[in-house]
């Protein structure tokens, strides 16, 4: 009924399949290499389906709130306490009620601050006021267990964000939900004008800071003094390898002088003396780190290591007190967090305090390396209280809760979203990969 058309001529296929290949050949190569054309066909084309979407409606934070809540995580049943243990170190899934059992005494300086701003509580203006143009300032929030960047000026080099991975940690891994809070942070030494801020240290007169673990119980990198966890497991290996036994008996110091007093003091009272092992690095002399330089876990090889502070705190200590040996430092000016538990004196003497200037330190190294039952103890005490309990991964990741729920105590309930209805602060998951608040699509 139907003629079928004619059949095409064998010589013909070949040519029409070539034409074929070398039309689709040429596409995909310019869609591949060519970057207008792929610009064309992917960002265009996409603006072009954005641009004719439906406008969502403003979403407000009430509305935000009921579709969150829903995603709260419960408080666990088992609430069980039981004794603290060093097995515990990175145990952190702890509950408050854990937490305060397993680390009773850490929590001085939270409640310090909070009973300072009871009758006078933190507003969203006072955190406006604080100074955004100074060196590591970071600003955030904290919204139905998730860690946003809001602001940060001049981050400090890995400081900030060691601290910010070290607050995530504590939050992802809470068992009980965490309240909604927003803070701002500064990681330099110290901040010119004390304010509603988190710092690493204070002094005793400036009761408006509070009082953050420091970046390095999440690491280091830049001098490579390494992660918190790897000087925890070298200084085990070294101690291992050195028990007190064989420790040099000798007070050991290395560091930057800074031309600060209390370094140039030290190394005064050290000169020439057989007890002391003490010098002054210069980072920027090749020779210098190479003949003088030592690990933290090296620190562990000696009986007495020294501590001093540095233009405020120094972080060095915590590394310190990893090590089976007497830490002995000048009287110190500048709080940390876990401060109040230095104990100089006594039977549950953890460390030796000597003047500013050191100039009794001969008769402390002799003290010392006379009585050496009464150096042992020291020596354990600073062991079993803090490189096996107060300085651990967990008693760090307690603290932060506790630290976050004090602040909320006496502070305002954030907003996730602004007058426009957009998120207020970049989650931390991708804050952390590109290191910055706002950047263009691509």
């Amino acid at each position: 009924m139907f003629e079928r058309p004619p059949k095409m001529a064998r010589s013909a296929k070949p040519f029409l399949f070539a034409i074929f290949a070398i039309f689709t050949t040429s596409f995909v190569t310019l869609a591949v290499y060519d970057p207008q054309l792929v610009k064309f066909h992917v960002v265009n084309r996409f603006h072009d389906l954005t641009s004719s979407a439906p406008k969502p409606n403003r979403v407000d934070n009430g509305v935000v709130d009921a579709l969150l809540r829903d995603s709260q995580i419960e408080p666990p049943e088992n609430d069980t306490v039981v004794p603290f243990s060093p097995h515990d170190a990175r145990n952190f899934i702890m509950t408050e009620k854990q937490c305060e059992a397993s680390f009773p005494g850490l929590y001085v300086e939270i409640e310090r601050a909070v009973e300072d701003r009871r009758s006078k509580p933190v507003t969203l203006e006072e955190l406006e006021e604080v100074d955004s143009a100074t060196y590591g300032y970071f600003r955030g929030m904290i919204y139905n267990q998730q860690l946003y960047v809001m602001k940060m000026f001049d981050p400090n080099f890995s400081r900030g964000f060691a601290t910010l991975m070290a607050m995530h940690r504590a939050i992802v891994t809470s068992p009980e939900p965490l309240p909604n809070i927003e803070f701002t942070f500064n990681t330099a030494d110290y901040i010119e004008r004390p304010a509603a801020t988190w710092t690493y240290a204070r002094r005793s007169n400036e009761t408006l800071n509070w009082l953050m673990p420091d970046f390095g119980y999440w690491s280091w990198p830049e001098p490579k003094v390494g992660s918190y966890d790897e000087i925890r497991i070298k200084a085990l290996l070294a101690e291992e390898a050195i028990p007190w036994e064989k420790k040099i008996q000798k007070i050991v110091w290395r560091g930057a002088t800074l031309k600060l007093p209390v370094r140039l003091a030290l190394l005064n009272q050290t000169m020439g003396a057989t007890w002391a092992d003490v010098k002054a690095l210069d980072w920027k002399d090749a020779e210098s780190k190479q003949h003088d330089l030592l690990s933290m876990s090296d620190h562990c090889h000696y009986r007495f290591v020294a501590h001093t502070e540095g233009h405020s705190y120094s972080g060095r200590l915590k590394y310190l007190q990893q090590c089976r040996s007497v830490v002995i430092a000048h009287k110190l000016e500048w709080i940390q967090h876990y401060h109040s538990l230095l104990i100089s004196e006594g039977p549950n003497q953890n460390y030796v305090e000597c003047k500013r200037d050191f100039s009794d330190l001969q008769d402390v190294i002799k003290d010392l390396r006379w009585n050496e039952e009464k150096a042992k103890r020291i020596a354990d005490n600073s062991v079993k209280l803090f490189r096996d309990r107060y300085l651990t991964p967990a008693a760090e990741t307690c603290y932060w809760r506790k630290f976050i729920k004090g602040w909320k105590s006496v502070s305002f309930e954030p907003k996730l979203l602004d007058e426009n209805g957009n998120l207020r602060g970049v989650p931390i998951e991708s804050f952390i990969l590109e290191r910055r608040t706002e950047w263009e699509p691509y």
